[in-house]
């Protein structure tokens, strides 16, 4: 087995309101990574995360469940926690010992209590926060609303790196602004077709692209002395500032993803890997007093 250093290792918490699709998120990862060879189901009471026999009996989360996938060598250690306002504790413990929170949206319905009262913790604890929009395949997904209501709620931090070409029972591919390329998924999911952005969604990908460069160089001054003078941003150059953002709680980056139907669970993977801050990387915690940590 592989001993993985501090610069290897990132330590995310799933958040989000009860019913969001967490645990399917963690069954989709899990079954991505080659963990499992078959995703289980919340109505088939076979998932990993929720093993509990009253877990099962009411169909949610009720503890805390720690699992691990490795990601392009890379040990991305999770907590599917609660959603339930009744089990708040259990989404606080696992944030004092992550670094980030993927908070999952469900499309349906947008910012709900339990995404308040998450993100509050979240922001006690200066966490990074990475917003998953999913269940965009029910038939009342509505991405532009679940985004209009983040920004309203959390303000112009809210930057969309993806979004779908349509919602409901027609879901099947996102834009990436960030690589500026459209995956296309089979009815099974799984690993997407990679192609060019269709011509009538050119001009919404370039607005939406240009928005998160001007976002992710807000985040480092050479970044923004780099913009003024070339008026955009490498791919790798957005990386770095996304990164430096997602430290520094200056921008929260927002995903497309279908937990139910496996589908840009892969993307996600790939950016939670590449992105997002490892353990080392992170402030140390401090006492009371203010005394670090060791």
């Amino acid at each position: 087995m592989k001993v993985y250093q501090s610069n290897e290792i990132k330590n995310i918490a799933i958040l989000g309101s009860s019913g969001a699709g967490k645990t399917t998120l963690a069954e989709a990862m899990l079954f991505e990574s080659g963990i499992i060879k078959r995703r289980g189901s919340i109505e088939g009471k076979n998932t990993v995360c929720d093993y509990f026999p009253v877990e099962k009996e009411y169909g949610y989360t009720v503890f805390s469940t720690v699992f691990s996938v490795e990601w392009q060598g890379r040990k991305l250690n999770f907590i599917d926690c609660p959603g339930s306002d009744d089990f708040i504790g259990a989404a606080v413990s696992a944030m004092n010992v992550t670094d980030t929170a993927l908070m999952v949206i469900d499309a349906q319905y947008g910012v709900e209590v339990g995404t308040i009262n998450h993100f509050r913790y979240t922001d006690k604890f200066h966490k990074p926060v990475i917003f998953v929009i999913n269940q965009l395949d029910h038939e009342k997904a509505d991405y532009d609303n679940a985004v209009a209501q983040l920004i309203e709620t959390y303000g112009s931090k809210v930057v969309p790196v993806q979004y779908p070409i349509s919602c409901g029972a027609s879901f099947n591919a996102v834009v990436d602004v960030l690589k500026m390329e459209m995956y296309r998924w089979k009815p099974e999911g799984g690993v997407p077709e990679v192609l060019p952005i269709p011509e009538e969604e050119k001009e919404k990908a370039e607005a939406l692209h240009q928005a998160l460069v001007e976002a992710a160089a807000e985040n480092d001054e050479s970044l923004m002395e780099k913009f003024f003078d070339q008026g955009t941003l490498s791919e790798e150059e957005m990386r770095e500032g996304i990164h430096k953002g997602l430290i520094t709680r200056g921008m929260f980056p927002v995903f497309c993803v279908s937990a139910e139907r496996d589908m840009c669970v892969r993307r996600t993977l790939e950016f939670l890997g590449n992105v997002v801050p490892f353990v080392s990387e992170m402030p140390k915690e401090k006492t009371v007093d203010g005394i670090e940590v060791a």
